[in-house]
């Protein structure tokens, strides 16, 4: 389908001016550059040490007691990070205006016991023998060097699925994605890339938002093809939406990829930054501001190596998309607004087929109803499979 190419409108003439002359113009200006800096800092910055956000009021009969968040009387299945442990919960089964109980099984009343906090997950399958008995570990040669990876099914089938996972996270994330897969007879890789924690990080640590990560991904395409795969399937989760896009853009194995699922995906960094920037009560233009930062030849925050946002705004590289998406998003994601992922949507309603839901938060639409998840992804990766 021919299309008028789109043009990136380029951001710098709208960011207030810091400095003039190479002099900061005051102390409003290094307040500016101070809340800029820090909010680029946050943004290219793995984040590794996250802290509890649930408080655990108890166990009784019925389960344990949570205080009451926009997250802990949703419908559906979730899980808790005590410490380094994981325990499931199960339904409501009560609640009222400051605490909610949730059903749990002996293993995660042994976990929860005595607890006084956790952080709300969305892992309720977190090993993956959870998913398959069968788990090859795997080292993945990716330019930086041997990237852990699991992978879960049969070997022999001709297609095969990388499962991508989000920022600040790990390839758990991404287990909940791989029942369907399985099967359908679609093997997975779960993968990690650069400065995950996981895999061998970059010189400056630094995450890159997708502009490196996807060549990651790649080596696990390569992976897959020497094993016999001929079809590659994308799944990707949240800032691994933007590096699955990244690969089905970048790649010389992107004639192979046959679609990408998309899950709650980073489509473009600005509406995201905007809405973190609106949940703190800070002012809009911190946002161009703190992109100018990282955009600059000098780039400091970012190891010396500035980013390209236009890049990164798959909007703007729509007609760059061949392959079939299907995208999936909730309005009510808290995290990653889905206005990109609208976009992305009707600029290429060829190829995307956008699903948008309601109340599931972000990469939580598996946890608010499975059922329905497993029943649209799956119909939409068997049309896909009919089409080869």
């Amino acid at each position: 389908m021919s299309r008028p190419p789109r043009r990136a409108a380029r951001r710098g003439a709208a960011r207030p001016a810091l400095v003039a002359g190479g002099v900061l113009l005051g102390g409003a200006a290094l307040a500016v550059t101070a809340a800029s800096a820090a909010l680029a800092s946050m943004l290219v910055t793995p984040p590794r040490d996250q802290r509890d956000d649930i408080r655990v009021l108890g166990l009784d009969a019925r389960g344990v007691r949570l205080g009451r968040t926009p997250d802990t009387g949703l419908p559906g299945t979730y899980a808790l990070w005590v410490g380094e442990r994981i325990a499931v919960l199960g339904e409501v089964v009560a609640q009222d205006a400051a605490s909610v109980v949730r059903a749990v099984d002996e293993e995660a009343r042994g976990i929860l016991a005595g607890v006084a906090s956790a952080r709300w997950s969305g892992y309720a399958l977190h090993r993956p023998e959870d998913v398959d008995a069968a788990v090859e570990h795997v080292a993945v040669p990716t330019e930086l060097g041997p990237a852990p990876a699991w992978i879960l099914g049969d070997q022999s089938a001709t297609t095969w699925c990388i499962q991508v996972h989000g920022r600040g996270v790990t390839r758990r994330e991404t287990l909940r994605g791989m029942p369907l897969m399985l099967e359908r007879g679609i093997p997975c890789i779960a993968v990690s890339y650069r400065n995950d924690g996981e895999a061998p990080a970059s010189g400056d640590g630094k995450l890159r938002l997708g502009l490196d990560e996807w060549r990651d991904v790649e080596a696990a395409i390569d992976l897959a093809l020497e094993r016999g795969a001929r079809r590659i399937v994308l799944m990707g989760w949240s800032m691994g939406g933007q590096i699955a896009l990244q690969v089905a853009r970048r790649s010389r194995h992107r004639r192979a990829i046959a679609g990408l699922v998309l899950d709650s995906p980073v489509v473009g960094w600005a509406p995201t930054l905007r809405l973190q920037v609106a949940l703190v009560k800070a002012p809009a233009w911190l946002v161009d501001t703190a992109v100018g930062l990282l955009e600059s030849p000098a780039a400091v925050l970012s190891g010396g190596r500035s980013l390209d946002f236009d890049e990164l705004d798959n909007v703007l590289h729509a007609d760059a998309l061949s392959q079939p998406v299907l995208l999936l998003h909730s309005a009510d994601d808290g995290y990653v607004p889905p206005d990109a992922s609208r976009e992305l949507a009707a600029a290429r309603p060829d190829i995307v087929d956008y699903r948008e839901w309601t109340t599931a938060r972000h990469t939580k639409l598996w946890n608010l109803d499975r059922g329905r998840y497993e029943a649209e992804v799956g119909a939409w990766v068997d049309r896909l499979l009919q089409r080869a």
